[in-house]
């Protein structure tokens, strides 16, 4: 994250979805994705979604609202 607390490149982000579950998301460039690992490519649209949001922010991707629980 950015040093505001922001989602950016190359951060983690926990995400929490509809459903209550929570997962963990690295944003990584389009070489370094590995979704099962964890990691999405910047250009994805979870991580566009995502980057610039804050924790509590809510977010759209792939018709679902998703918020950020935690940034690192």
């Amino acid at each position: 994250t950015a040093p505001d607390g922001r989602v950016r490149f190359g951060g983690s982000v926990v995400i929490e979805r509809e459903d209550g579950r929570r997962q963990t998301w690295r944003i990584v460039g389009e070489d370094e994705a590995d979704p099962a690992a964890g990691s999405v490519s910047h250009v994805s649209p979870l991580a566009r979604a995502l980057i610039g949001k804050s924790v509590g922010d809510e977010a759209e991707a792939a018709g679902q609202t998703v918020e950020g629980a935690a940034v690192d």
